[in-house]
C-alpha cells in the first residue's frame, strides 16, 4: 500500500513536480497552501510524510514545523523540508525546527530523498492518539501552542539570528570561528571557548578568552580540548597543534572571578546536520556547574552552525585548490587554461586529481647529442643554457595552448588536450613544434661550447591517443601527469628523429587529426615500436612544400610502396633516385641500406613494417 504525503506548497509548478516525479503507485499526495490549514489536515488525513516548503510565509514554514512537533501525537511524524533556492541556513533551520531531512528538488534525488524519509514513517504514529488529540484542536489551542513555542525559543531565535552572520563570512574561517565562539561564550557564561577544525592542510585550533585569565589556565584548557579532539579524530595528534588566540575579550571578564576553579567542562562535535561528516569539535569551561539550560544552548549553537561550517570548508577548499592550480600551472600553462580550470573546479569532485581517460596529443622534444655537449661544458654553464632554452620553448608551447608536463634532463614533455582540451589539439601541437624548430636560432648559447662539427639542434616527436590523466604520486609528492602506452610511443617517435635525420616526427593519428593538408607531412616509414603489435605510419613535418623536390618525393613514395610489398630490388632503384635528388637525405639512405640488407637476408613474415625494440 502506498504512503500518504501531505505537502504544504502554494506553487502549482512545484506541486506538478511532486506529482510527476513521485510514482503514484508508491505515494498518494495531497496539497495544502496554508500553514494553519496544514495542521488541521494532518489530523484529518493522518499522512505518513509531511513535506514543507521553507519559503512558506504567514506563518513561517519553520514555525509550522515547530508547532507540529510540539503536538505530542506528531512528535515522531516524518517531516521533510525543501526549497527551490536553498540558502546556507535553510538546512540548519530545518533541523533546528524539528524536520527529519532536507529534500533536494532535482528529478534525480527528489524520489530518493522522499523514499529515505519514508523509511522512518509508518507505525511510529499512534493514530488512536491522533484521533483523541483532534477532539481538542481548535484555533485557541494552536494559539496557545504557538505562544509557548515562541516563549521557549525566543532566546534561541536570537542566537540563531546572530549565528546567521556566519554565512556572511564563508570565505573567512577565522572570522566565522570568532563569531561562533563569542556567541557560545556569552550564552554559556564561559570565560574561554575553543574550537578545533579540520581544514585542507590538517587540523587547526582556535580560542577566545577573558583578558584576565592566566596563561596556565589557558594551557590547561587547551590540553583537555586536545585529548577530547583526539577521541573524535584519532588520526590526528592534537597535542602538536598550537591553537591561535583570536581575541582576549574584556566582555568575558564577568564570567571569570578567579576565585572559583574552572572545573565545569563541556565539548560538542562539529558536524553536518545529517551527521555524515565530522570535521571538528567545540569546547567550553566555566566556574561552577554548567546548567542544563546552558548545555542545551551550547548544543544548539554548535549543531546550528555545523552545516554552515561545512560549506565554509568547501569554499576554503575551492580557494585553496584554485591557489594550488595557479601556483602549479602558472609557469607552464596559458592563463586562459588556468581560468577555465578554476571555473570548472568543484570541491566535492576534484576532477583534476581523479584518473580519467582522455585523447591527448603528447609532444616530446630533446636536444640532440646532449650527452656529448655536457662533456664539454661546466655544470653552471649547462644549467644557465638549459634555463634559456626552456624559457623559449615553454613560451611557445603555452602560446599554442599546451601544458608542460615535466622536464626530463634536457627533454621536454608536453600535452595538448589536458587539463583543458580544444577541438584542434593535434594542430596546436604540430604548430608548436613548427615554431620550436624555427626558434632554435633565437636561443642564446652564451658560454656553451659545442663539440667540434656539431650544431645545436633538437628532435620532436608527437603522438595522439588515449592516455590516463590525473594526479600521480605519493602523499608527499604529487604530479599532474599522463601515463600509458601512447605516452611511450610519443617518446619513441622523438627518438626516431635522429634515425631518419629529421627534426619532427609525428604519427599517422596526429596527421589525420590535424588535417592532412594543414602541414607539409611526408611519409617516412611504417614502424612497430617496442610494446606495440600494430604498425604505426610515421611522418616528417617539412618546413614547406619546396623543402624537397617533386623528383625526390615521387621516388621516395614509389620506393616505399615497393619496399612494403617486399620487392626490395626495385625499391632500391627508387631510393637511389631519391638520393640523387637529395644527396644528404638520411631517410632515403636508411631505406636504401635496409633494402640491400633485406635482399641478402629477407625477414620472415614480412608485413611492411620495421620493428624498433629500443627507444
Amino acid at each position: 500500500m502506498g504512503k500518504k504525503i501531505l505537502v504544504l506548497e502554494t506553487s502549482v509548478t512545484l506541486q506538478k513536480l511532486f506529482t510527476t516525479t513521485l510514482n503514484s503507485d508508491d505515494y498518494t499526495i495531497q496539497f495544502v497552501s496554508d500553514g494553519k490549514e496544514a495542521v488541521y489536515m494532518l489530523f484529518d488525513a493522518q499522512p505518513d510524510l509531511f513535506l514543507v516548503n521553507t519559503e512558506i510565509q504567514n506563518p513561517k514554514s519553520f514555525e509550522v514545523v515547530r508547532l507540529v512537533r510540539s503536538i505530542k501525537c506528531f512528535k515522531n511524524l516524518a517531516i521533510g523540508m525543501y526549497s527551490s533556492y536553498p540558502s546556507p541556513l535553510d538546512e540548519s533551520l530545518a533541523t533546528a525546527s524539528g524536520a527529519n531531512s532536507f529534500i533536494r528538488l532535482d528529478h534525480k534525488t527528489l524520489e530518493l530523498n522522499v523514499h529515505e524519509l519514508g523509511q522512518i514513517a509508518g507505525e511510529r504514529i499512534d493514530k488512536v492518539e491522533v484521533s483523541h488529540t483532534k477532539k481538542n484542536i481548535d484555533d485557541n489551542f494552536l494559539l496557545r501552542q504557538t505562544a509557548s513555542i515562541l516563549s521557549q525559543s525566543s532566546y534561541k531565535n536570537e542566537l540563531f539570528a546572530n549565528l546567521s552572520r556566519l554565512a556572511i563570512e564563508l570565505e573567512n574561517i577565522e572570522e566565522m570561528v570568532k563569531v561562533l565562539l563569542t556567541l557560545i561564550a556569552e550564552a554559556c557564561e564561559s570565560p574561554i571557548a575553543g574550537l578545533y577544525l579540520i581544514e585542507n592542510d590538517g587540523p587547526h585550533g582556535y580560542y577566545i578568552c577573558s583578558d584576565n585569565i592566566s596563561e596556565k589556565e589557558i594551557q590547561d584548557f587547551i590540553s583537555v580540548c586536545a585529548v577530547d579532539f583526539e577521541k573524535i579524530q584519532p588520526d590526528y595528534n592534537a597535542s602538536k597543534i598550537v591553537p591561535k588566540c583570536l581575541e582576549r575579550k574584556e566582555d568575558l571578564n564577568q564570567f571569570f572571578s578567579g576565585k572559583v576553579q574552572l572545573s565545569s567542562y563541556e565539548s560538542e562535535s562539529l558536524k553536518t546536520s545529517d551527521e555524515s561528516e565530522y570535521f571538528g569539535s567545540v569546547h567550553i569551561v566555566s566556574e561552577g556547574n554548567i546548567s542544563s539550560e546552558k548545555r542545551d544552548l551550547f548544543s544548539f549553537c554548535v549543531n546550528s552552525s555545523g552545516d554552515i561550517f561545512s560549506k565554509a570548508l568547501v569554499v576554503k577548499k575551492k580557494m585553496f585548490f584554485e591557489k594550488r592550480i595557479r601556483r602549479a600551472f602558472s609557469r607552464f600553462v596559458p592563463e586562459q587554461i588556468i581560468d577555465s580550470l578554476v571555473s570548472q573546479t568543484d570541491a566535492s569532485d576534484e576532477k583534476i586529481g581523479v584518473g580519467e581517460t582522455r585523447a591527448v596529443a603528447i609532444l616530446f622534444s630533446d636536444i640532440r647529442s646532449f650527452t656529448n655537449i655536457s662533456e664539454k661544458n661546466k655544470p653552471d654553464v649547462l644549467v644557465a643554457f638549459l634555463n634559456r632554452y626552456f624559457t623559449v620553448m615553454v613560451d611557445i608551447i603555452k602560446k599554442h595552448g599546451g601544458t608542460i608536463d615535466k622536464f626530463i634532463g634536457d627533454a621536454i614533455m608536453a600535452e595538448f588536450g589536458t587539463p583543458v582540451s580544444y577541438e584542434d589539439n593535434c594542430k596546436r601541437a604540430v604548430s608548436a613544434a613548427y615554431e620550436m624548430r624555427d626558434a632554435l636560432s633565437t636561443v642564446e648559447l652564451g658560454d656553451l661550447v659545442m663539440p667540434e662539427g656539431m650544431t645545436f639542434n633538437i628532435g620532436i616527436g608527437i603522438h595522439y591517443g588515449d592516455v590516463i590523466v590525473g594526479s600521480i604520486g605519493s602523499k608527499d609528492k604529487v604530479d599532474y601527469s599522463v601515463i600509458g602506452d601512447n605516452v611511450n610511443l610519443a617518446s619513441r617517435l622523438e627518438g626516431l628523429t635522429k634515425t631518419y635525420g629529421v627534426q619532427i616526427v609525428v604519427s599517422d593519428s596526429v596527421r589525420k587529426d590535424a588535417g592532412e593538408d594543414s602541414f607539409f607531412f611526408r611519409h617516412l616509414d611504417d614502424v612497430r615500436v617496442k610494446g606495440k603489435k600494430k604498425a604505426v605510419p610515421i611522418y616528417a613535418v617539412d618546413r614547406s612544400a619546396e623543402e624537397f623536390s617533386s623528383e625526390y618525393k615521387d621516388a621516395y613514395t614509389k620506393g616505399m610502396d615497393l619496399y612494403k610489398k617486399g620487392i626490395w630490388n626495385l625499391s632500391c632503384d627508387y631510393f637511389k633516385k631519391a638520393l640523387n635528388a637529395s644527396r644528404k637525405d638520411k631517410a632515403a639512405t636508411l631505406m636504401l641500406e635496409r633494402c640491400e640488407e633485406f635482399i641478402k637476408n629477407p625477414p620472415e613474415n614480412w608485413d611492411g613494417a620495421i620493428a624498433y625494440n629500443t627507444k
